[in-house]
Formats: C-alpha cells, sequence, structure tokens
C-alpha cells in the first residue's frame, strides 16, 4: 500500500517516498493549447490546486530541470514533452495561511513577506541574477541580504513597490531568461476576510487599495513583456474583479477539457482505493468504498459540457486516511465538522453577504432539493463598505466555493423541460454540502444539530423495515421548528429533517434523493397540470387539491448494502391551527389517501419497481401530532 498524502502538497516528497500520486500531467499540454499568457484557474478549496502549481514549477523551471526528469518519469508529459519544458525563470508566490486578524496593516505586512520569501527562493535557484548590490561571497548570505532588503518598510511600504523593485532589477539582469509568475491561492487571505468583515476586505482589495496596485503593477510588466506568463489559482473571482479589470485574459475554470484538471474523477478514486486499502483486512470491496465516497464527495461540474463530474480530492484522501486509521474494520462516520470540511463559519458568511429577500429564496430553493436557475454575472465586485450582493453574485460565489455546482443537462430536464440555454441552473453537489447547508436551516430555527447526530440511532432501518426510530426521532424535532402557512414549505421542512437524519446516521447505507424525479420509459414524467397554488390554503379547505401524478416523490431512500429495504416517503402538512377533531381526522384520512395514490403512482418508476423491497410510507405532520404509517 502506498501512503496517503492527506495533509500536504510536496510534489517532490510525494513521488520519491512512496505516495499515492493521480497523474495529472496531461494537463499541461491542455493549458499550453490554451494559447493563455495569463490565466486564472479557480476551484474550491483543497481540491488539488496547488499541487498542480508545483507541477507547472517543475516542468517549466530551467534550474529545476534535472529534478523534472526524474519526477516527471512515470508520467504522460514524461512521453509527450512540449516544446515550452524546462525554458522559464519561474518565481512562485504562495498566498496561503497570511494571517487576517490585525487589521490591514498587519495582513499587508504578511502578505508582502510571503512576496519576499518567493523572492528570495526565486534567487535561490538563479544566484546569478543576484543584484551586485545585494550580493556576498556566499549564497546564504545574499540570500539574507535580500530577505532584509525587502523588509524595509520605510521604503517597501506597499506590495506594489516589492514586485515592482524585484521586476526593474530582474530586466537589468534578465539576458536569455524567461520569466513565468505562479501565484498560487492569491484569494486565500481575502476570502476570509470577505466572509467575516466585508468593510476591511472592500479597504484591501478596491482598485485604489493595496491589492489593486499589486495587480495592475504586474498586468504592467505583462504586457510589456517583461513577464511571458502569468498562471493564477484561487477559488473566487470576487478578489480580481474588485482590485483590478482587464487582467485575466484566460479563465480556465469553465473549459470542458480543464474541468478534471484538479479533484478526481470516477477512475481515480478506484485508483486511489486500489493503492491504498489492504483488502485482506477491509470487508468492502473497491467499488463498494467508491460509491460511499461518490455520495459524499463528488458531484462537482465546472463547464455545462464537461463530459462527468470529479470529486473533492482532499476529502476523497481524508477519508481514505481514517478508513486506514480504523485498521479498515469500519467506514469513516459523515461528519459535517472535520478538520477537511469547508468552514460552516464561513458558508454562513458568505449567505449573509446576499440581500436579505433575495436569500431566503436561494434558501428555501436548497430546503426542497431544487436546482436552481441563474445567470452568470460578468463580474463579482465588493468595492463599497456596506455593499450587499445580488442573488446571482451571491450564487457565483457559492458555486466557486463548491456549495453549489453547475446541473447537467439530464438534471435540469428531471425539473423542466423549459431550459433557457441563456441561464446555468446549480444544484448542490454532494452529502457533505447538503449537509452544511442543513446546519444553516437547523441553526437559523435554533434545533439542537446533536438531535441529528448521536441521539437517534437509525442504523437498524437499512437492516430491516424499523420505522419506529424515524417516527420518535421525527415526533422529538419536527413540532419544534416546522410551523408555517405554507404547505409545500411544511413538507419540505420534514423532508429535510428526515434527509439530514438518515445521512448523519446510517453509515452511508442509503442514496438519499430529495424531490426523486420519476421516470417511465427513459422520459421524465412531468406534471400534467399546473402545481396548485397551496401557500395559502390549509389542508382543509376547498383550495387544497391534491396532483397525483406530480413527478417527484418527496424522499427517496435506495439501500446500497446489498440487502435490506429501501423506502420512499411521501410527506403531507397541514398548520397547527384551531380545528375540531372530526375536522382534523378527516384531514388527516383525506391526505393519507392522496398519499397512497401518489406512492403508488410513483413506485412505477424505471428504477423503484425494479428495487427488491421497497417499503411505502406516508408520513404526516398535521395539526402539530406527527404520525408515519406504512402503505
Amino acid at each position: 500500500m502506498k501512503l496517503i498524502p492527506d495533509s500536504f502538497s510536496d510534489f517532490q516528497s510525494i513521488i520519491r517516498d512512496n505516495y499515492i500520486y493521480i497523474d495529472k500531467t496531461a494537463f499541461i499540454d491542455k493549458y499550453e493549447r490554451t494559447g493563455s499568457r495569463v490565466s486564472l484557474f479557480l476551484r474550491p478549496r483543497r481540491f488539488g490546486k496547488t499541487m498542480f502549481t508545483e507541477i507547472l514549477r517543475y516542468y517549466y523551471d530551467k534550474a529545476l530541470e534535472k529534478e523534472a526528469d526524474e519526477l516527471f518519469r512515470n508520467t504522460w508529459i514524461a512521453d509527450h514533452p512540449t516544446p515550452r519544458k524546462s525554458s522559464y525563470a519561474v518565481l512562485k508566490l504562495d498566498c496561503s495561511g497570511i494571517r487576517t486578524i490585525g487589521g490591514i496593516e498587519d495582513t499587508m505586512n504578511f502578505f508582502m513577506k510571503r512576496i519576499a520569501n518567493g523572492i528570495c527562493d526565486f534567487y535561490c535557484l538563479y544566484p546569478e541574477l543576484i543584484p551586485a548590490d545585494l550580493k556576498s561571497e556566499n549564497i546564504q548570505d545574499s540570500i539574507d541580504n535580500i530577505s532584509k532588503f525587502y523588509d524595509d518598510r520605510k521604503y517597501f511600504t506597499s506590495p506594489a513597490k516589492i514586485i515592482d523593485n524585484f521586476l526593474e532589477r530582474f530586466i537589468s539582469r534578465k539576458q536569455a531568461f524567461r520569466l513565468m509568475i505562479i501565484i498560487d491561492e492569491y484569494d486565500n487571505f481575502t476570502n476570509d476576510i470577505l466572509c467575516r468583515d466585508p468593510q476591511m476586505f472592500a479597504a484591501i482589495a478596491r482598485k485604489e487599495g493595496e491589492l489593486g496596485s499589486f495587480y495592475g503593477t504586474l498586468r504592467n510588466y505583462q504586457q510589456s513583456k517583461v513577464i511571458e506568463k502569468i498562471f493564477i489559482t484561487g477559488v473566487l473571482p470576487v478578489t480580481m474583479d474588485t482590485a483590478v479589470s482587464g487582467f485575466t485574459s484566460a479563465k480556465l475554470s469553465f473549459k470542458p477539457e480543464l474541468n478534471s484538471l484538479a479533484g478526481f474523477t470516477d477512475s481515480e478514486v478506484l485508483e486511489l482505493i486500489r493503492e491504498s486499502v489492504d483488502f485482506e483486512k477491509c470487508s468492502y470491496y473497491p467499488e463498494k468504498l467508491q460509491q460511499i465516497m461518490k455520495l459524499r464527495f463528488d458531484g462537482y461540474r465546472f463547464s455545462r459540457t464537461a463530459k462527468e463530474n470529479v470529486y473533492n480530492s482532499a476529502m476523497c484522501l481524508s477519508f481514505l486516511s481514517e478508513l486506514r486509521d480504523n485498521e479498515f474494520e469500519s467506514i469513516p462516520p459523515f461528519s459535517v465538522m472535520s478538520a477537511n470540511d469547508v468552514d460552516y463559519v464561513k458558508l454562513t458568511g458568505y449567505l449573509d453577504l446576499i440581500n436579505p429577500q433575495e436569500r431566503g429564496a436561494v434558501v428555501n430553493a436548497i430546503l426542497r432539493g431544487r436546482i436552481i436557475p441563474y445567470k452568470t454575472p460578468g463580474t463579482v465586485k465588493l468595492a463599497a463598505e456596506h455593499e450587499t450582493l445580488t442573488k446571482d453574485e451571491g450564487l457565483a460565489i457559492l458555486y466557486h466555493l463548491g456549495f453549489f455546482t453547475l446541473a447537467s443537462k439530464d438534471e435540469i430536464q428531471a425539473f423542466t423541460d423549459d431550459r433557457d440555454d441563456d441561464w446555468d441552473y446549480l444544484r448542490v453537489p454532494n452529502e457533505h454540502c447538503k449537509m452544511l447547508f442543513s446546519k444553516y436551516w437547523f441553526d437559523k430555527q435554533k434545533v439542537s444539530w446533536s438531535l441529528f447526530d448521536s441521539t437517534f440511532d437509525l442504523r437498524g432501518m437499512a437492516r430491516a423495515n424499523d420505522s419506529a426510530v424515524m417516527a420518535a426521532f421525527l415526533r422529538a424535532v419536527a413540532p419544534g421548528f416546522v410551523n408555517t402557512d405554507n404547505v409545500k414549505l411544511g413538507e419540505a421542512q420534514v423532508v429535510l429533517a428526515m434527509y439530514t437524519a438518515l445521512t448523519m446516521n446510517t453509515g452511508s447505507s442509503f442514496r438519499l434523493t430529495r424531490e426523486y424525479a420519476i421516470r417511465h420509459n427513459g422520459a421524465y414524467v412531468m406534471r400534467d397540470s399546473p402545481e396548485p397554488d397551496t401557500a395559502n390554503a390549509s389542508a382543509g379547505s376547498s383550495e387544497y387539491r391534491i396532483n397525483i401524478r406530480a413527478g417527484r416523490a418527496d424522499l427517496v431512500a435506495e439501500n446500497i448494502r446489498g440487502s435490506g429495504p429501501s423506502y420512499i416517503f411521501e410527506v403531507k402538512y397541514a398548520q397547527d391551527v384551531p380545528a375540531r377533531e372530526e375536522t382534523k381526522t378527516k384531514v388527516r384520512e383525506k391526505l393519507f389517501r392522496a398519499a397512497t395514490e401518489q406512492l403508488d403512482f410513483y413506485v412505477t418508476d424505471d428504477t423503484l419497481k425494479n428495487l427488491p423491497d421497497l417499503r411505502r410510507y406516508a408520513v404526516m405532520l398535521t395539526y402539530g401530532e406527527l404520525s408515519i404509517r406504512e402503505v
């Protein structure tokens, strides 16, 4: 078994020390074929962007040519070298881990130190380019001189002044060298500021601020051909859009041929599993482990025409590392708050940037498991101190952060037969992200997350048809936070509680789908009439009508253990309002009959009709009382 690099991205160590490495070097050729002189490559955090910048540095840096020949020996690029191999002097700047809690001046000091560190590393590889006034008898003394020189805040008062000084000195001594600049995680520290302190972000990032000046300086030197290539990685476009315009000539993030440059594909995850799991100890076969990882970490699509989805690579590596720590005896438990999870606090901060009216519509769409249409904004700027974002601007940020992803054509067809090609459609990619949004919703309703995590053990449902624990859970949880006069919203809130509890407590035994789209003969069953407007209609009123042939089931739990029951749930809701017992009984029986008819129709779906042990349940929260009845 190979070692698992779940906490670092040192390309040289990974290759030399027998760590698992998924070969991404074919993307060097694809990157060159874009013809881009300045590139911005955006992906969510922990997707392997830093690893790719390391690959580029070793491949292109002339001073690392000998190491490159060794490191790339068994990779795709070794058999398909490009003319630009080992043809640049590379300056790499790392913007990750910059401290942001000490105010603007302290943050900028850390950023300038990172630039100076990158320059020192550059001169370590190219001592012949060290300026005469900074050169000493040995290389270490020279590097110490350079570090002290750029640490002088009386002269170097901004990042732009440091990079300007370096580039001017490079011009005078560059000789036959071509310069490439790689900036990794360019917005790591600004994103941290953005979700916590938009006012500070605006002060740092806007065009006349210190970051705007820094990137403006790079743009000027690139346009004058001092810098031949710039490759920048990050998460969000908002820092670049706010700081400087007209800089990035190619946003590589949306090119379909680069969809899987960062992240893992299905075949790559299987390769990871086979190289890291001891199957003499592990009772799960490779495809089963992949299926569990797929539910939790897959689903990302960064181009409309991408051929396949990709997994969050860091989460896959963390999962396999924890599986190994467990001696391969048990699947790592599903947890929202783990070391490799996207910071939940950041999610709430970014959601709060969206203006409140439109934020509610976004959260309600997520609550109901829907895809969300949105029009990609040309730029996303936050230059004013108290500025909020529109829905589309907020969705763009959440998409780049990995909380949403692009829906495929098939996924769009499951929800609408009136697709607009001028719009993109977003969905929540996987169980991990769905849990983050679930936590956000329940926290807003002041519902204790511990109720979902450990209080009720639902694992028995995967082995036998036992709904008693689910009924006890819903009786404890649902009446406390579901209270609305909107029937559909009330139903969606109950479904969300069931989905969250099953995801966190059944060890990925189920493939769970909210708003499951029904198919007949390969085609989605769309509504045969407009959905009745039940927003202001109570279940006992004449306006409350049931559309039996609606083409989506509330919740399907398909058992993937290999044995045990699967479930389909239809949820009905009536607000807790004063009513006679006779009326309550009539309403409940009416809703149960409607649920029964719907379930009878749903189980004719192409897939559901072939499940060996599919159990049907009507879940009813009516007048503050919860009941579950098998159909």
